[in-house]
Parts: C-alpha cells; structure tokens; sequence
C-alpha cells in the first residue's frame, strides 16, 4: 500500500512543492511584474478609462507624501512652467497698479473724486477701485473658444446687438497669428499672442493647455479682466477635459456649459455729467462728508470700546490668560492661553456685543491649577458614583462620602496622573460596601427573641423568628467575606429585675447560651457567634436575647 501510495502521490506532491518555491520567492515576483506591468498599463489605458480613475488617487498621495519629505523635486519639475507664469501675474499686477495710480491722480482733487471718495468709504472698496470702475468704459463683443492644437473652433458667443462675421475665420487667423509670432520672434514653447490692437478694438487671449479663449473687446478694459478670463478658461479645461481630448481627434464641437462663459461678456460704462457745480453743491457736499466721517467714526469708537470690554471680561475668566490685544490690517488680534475647561472666549466676545468676523484670537491650550479646574478633570478621570463628593486643599485631593473598594483602589493608582494633585486623602470616605452592611446588620439589631420569667427557653411562637434571625445572619456574614469586611455577632442575654442578682445572672447566661446553640442549629458558624450578659438594670419586662454586631474591616 505505501509503494501504491508514492506511485499515485508523488508526482503531484512534487510538482505542487514546486510551484510553493516558486511562490515564496520575491526575486522571481518583482522581475515577473516588472516584465508584466508597462505592458499592462498601456493595454488597459488605451481600452478603459477605469486606469486613470484607480490611479489618481494613488498618485495624488504619493506626490503629496514626495512634497512633504522632499519638496525641491517637485519644484525643479515645474520650475520651467512656473517661471514664466509668475513673471507674466507680476507683470500684470504691475500694470494694473500703474494705471490704477494714473487714474486716481486725475480725479483726486474734484468734485466728482470726493463723491467718489465717500463712496469708497461708505462700500469698503479702496479709493482706486471705486475710480477705475466710475472712469473706465469697455465692452466685451465676442468671445471665442479655439482648440489649440489643431487651431478650430469650439465655440463662440457674442454680446447682444453685436454684428459678427464668420467666427472659424477669426479662430483661423489667430492660430495663424500665434504661430506667425511665434515662427518670427523664437519666444519660448510655452509663451504666445497675448493681445492685437485694432483701433478702438481690441483681441485679448488667454492660452490654456487644451484650448485658448479669446475675447474681442472694445474700449480699455481694465487688467483685472484677464483674471476673469483666466478662470473661465481653468473652468473650461475643468468641465470639459475629456471633450477637448476628443475634440483633437474627431474635431467635433461640443457646447460648453452654462455660466462659464457668460460672466466674461460684460460691459462697464458711466454716465457723463455735464455743467458747472453751485456752491451750494459744494456746501452739501463738505456737510456729506463730515456726516460721512461721523457715521465712519462713531461706529469704529463703539466698537473699540467693545473689544476693550472683551478684553477686559477675558483677563477676569478663570483659565483663561491675555497675553496680547490690539488691532492689525483692520482686524482685531487677541492672543493668549486658554485652559480646555475654561469657557470659550467666543462666548465672551458676543456677550460684549463684539462682532466675530473683526476678531481673530489665537489660544494657545495650558493647563490651570486653578481648583475647580482640577476637581473637573478628577471626575472626569476618576468617575466617582454620586454619593461621592472630591473638593481641593491646596494640592491634597479630599474624598469624601460613600465609595467602594474598587473605586478607592483605582483612585489611588491614577490620582497622582492629574494635573495639580499632590496627594489624595481618603480619610473621611466610608466604604460603600461597609455601609450597606451596616444598614443590614442595625436592621438586625432591633430583632429580639423574648422568653418567660425565670425560664432560658423562648416563648412559644419565636422558633420561625429564630430560623429568619439565623437566616439573616449567615446571609450578613456571606456579604461580609465577599467583601472583606469580618462579622462578629454577639448574643447578648437579659432578665428583669425579679429574684435576686444571682438568679438573674444564671438566666442572661443561660439565655444567651440557648439562642447561641439554637442558632448553631441552624447552620451559623460558632465562631461568628458569642454568648455574653447584659449588665444592665433590665427593668421589670425586660425578658430577652438581643444582638450586637460589629463589622470590621480585614
């Protein structure tokens, strides 16, 4: 039978080892996937799109995690594209300032400047902003999107009442100006037309790297106009990247979405004013000016006596610590420490009537010492039952009431770990289980076991009281060894005041006696239980065995 076995398992034992071998080599691993791998990639980008989409994730991650150890790669990567993009914005916010300067100096001292002036202040908006938009006076007519690479038409809108010729010739004479400038001047692969100036006309262009926009303006727009057109050819490529992929081999058009292009067909136009300023113009207008310094003043004094208020209200709130407060950039800066259970300044700043958009404050999050603050984070690590109360002396923490065992002993290990405490005194906090225990055992004492004059048997009718005591008292003793606690029951014999003082002494004894064997009877442990007198004047009626329990702690 085992030469049959190895005839018919062998082989396949073999070849099975082998394949194990070959899959717990890594070597073999990496240069099989190696192999494999480019040409994979290739089939299935060139089939389905569902690549790229598991891809992107990935590779977004591991250039974040690239930039984040060592972000010099990635910025001699894009040095090339970046240079001339950062060049070409500070050029035009160059621009743009100089004429915002021209512009403004030419309308400073006048009527119409100081009008402009209160507008300024009354709308937040900066002097130079509120005088090009009252001065400058353009249109934009058409607007045309052109693919790049292969120089047609995507699409193109007109503004209204506008007379437009054919628009694929104009795309077609702006790829052949580009290219014509381009071909002439040597400029880099990334650079292109920017502008043609036609008279009162004029072509501006923005080059994206799928499609170029191109709007026909006339009149002098102002340079903040290519930001616009910059955005909507970024939103352009955003929305439609997948359509002008496509585009380049089909040459299909395709719509593009509402609202992207419509907010670049604007015009910007004011009204001319003609004739001669009264004086009394000028009057009214020094009266508006001073009701407009009042109405800027008054609100801005109102709320600096608000911040100073906060200000104020902050350096009283316990945990919390001011450490700077002034104003910078038109903005209220408050820095400073605050403790986690310290109320929140933002609640402050409203009940002072301060406006949190004016506001940044920085806390910096500390630790107080402050008591409360300690006996929040000692309930909160602790987790004392209700009957438990904690308070601070100094940097002693005090409990006080009724805990467990379990409790205290946890409380030893982890009081030291919070903040402000030194030590813990547990001195005046009594044991939940003790307690309980201690209920029982005074609910028990009340009991007694009455007997005839001159007899140590009970009365008639006490043997059920005597099989519930001895039931309670075993079940008060199991309590006790659970907990740790030791149960001592004495039983303790009377009789009245009747006979003489030696009979007497014999009854106690012998009625302390009787109930200690009677209950032994009953399955308690002798050791639990103690015979003993009581040497007290019983008085006339005073015929009985009652107990005294004493708890205490092994």
């Amino acid at each position: 039978w085992q030469e049959l076995r190895d005839l018919l398992v062998t082989p396949e034992q073999e070849r099975l080892q082998a394949i194990e071998r070959q899959l717990a080599n890594p070597a073999l691993h990496v240069e099989e996937v190696a192999r494999l791998l480019p040409e994979a990639i290739t089939r299935r980008s060139n089939s389905d799109d569902r690549l790229g989409v598991a891809l992107g994730p990935v590779v977004g991650e591991a250039i974040r995690t690239s930039v984040r150890t060592d972000p010099q790669p990635l910025v001699d990567a894009i040095f090339p594209v970046m240079g001339p993009a950062i060049r070409r914005a500070i050029s035009n916010a160059l621009s743009e300032l100089v004429q915002s300067i021209n512009t403004t100096l030419e309308h400073t001292v006048s009527l119409r400047g100081m009008a402009w002036r209160l507008e300024a202040m009354r709308t937040g908006r900066s002097f130079g902003e509120v005088v090009l938009s009252k001065s400058l006076l353009f249109r934009v007519e058409q607007l045309f999107v052109i693919h790049r690479e292969t120089g047609l038409l995507i699409e193109h809108r007109t503004a209204s009442g506008v007379q437009a010729l054919s628009p694929d010739m104009v795309a077609s004479m702006m790829t052949a100006l580009g290219d014509f400038a381009r071909d002439s001047f040597r400029v880099a692969q990334g650079e292109g037309l920017d502008s043609i100036a036609l008279g009162d006309l004029t072509v501006w262009v923005e080059s994206g790297p799928g499609a170029i926009l191109a709007a026909a303006i006339r009149g002098q727009p102002p340079l903040s106009y290519r930001e616009t057109m910059a955005q909507a050819l970024e939103d352009v490529h955003m929305a439609h990247g997948t359509d002008l992929e496509r585009f380049r081999a089909s040459g299909i058009a395709f719509p593009v979405r509402e609202g992207i292009l419509e907010r670049c067909l604007i015009s910007q136009a004011h009204d001319a004013q003609a004739g001669q300023q009264g004086k009394w113009r000028t009057w009214l207008l020094a009266a508006v000016v001073l009701a407009a310094v009042g109405w800027c003043a008054v609100p801005r004094v109102l709320e600096q006596r608000r911040f100073d208020r906060f200000v104020d209200q902050a350096r009283r709130e316990p945990g919390v610590v001011v450490g700077s407060a002034g104003r910078e950039d038109g903005r209220y800066v408050v820095t400073g420490l605050r403790d986690p259970l310290a109320r929140d300044p933002a609640l402050l700043a409203a009940a002072a009537g301060l406006d949190s958009a004016h506001l940044d404050a920085k806390w910096e999050p500390y630790v107080a010492l402050r008591p409360e603050f300690v006996v929040q984070r000692a309930r909160a690590l602790l987790n004392p039952a209700a009957t438990t109360s904690l308070r601070v002396v100094g940097d002693t923490l005090v409990a006080e009431g009724v805990a467990s065992a379990t409790w205290r002993a946890e409380a030893i290990r982890l009081a030291r770990a919070i903040a402000g405490v030194a030590t813990l005194q547990l001195t005046n906090l009594r044991d939940s289980a003790m307690v309980a225990m201690r209920q029982k055992a005074d609910s028990l004492e009340s009991l007694s076991i009455e007997f005839p004059r001159g007899s140590t048997t009970p009365s008639p009718g006490q043997e059920d009281n005597v099989t519930e005591l001895a039931s309670r008292i075993r079940a008060l003793i199991a309590d006790g060894t659970s907990s740790n606690i030791a149960v001592d029951v004495d039983l303790v014999g009377s009789a009245d005041s009747v006979g003489t003082e030696q009979t007497n002494a014999a009854l106690r004894a012998g009625r302390a006696a009787r109930m200690r064997a009677s209950l032994i009877s009953r399955g308690l442990t002798p050791t639990a239980l103690r015979a003993t007198s009581d040497t007290s004047d019983g008085g006339a009626n005073l015929r009985q065995v009652r107990l005294r329990i004493t708890l205490s702690q092994q």
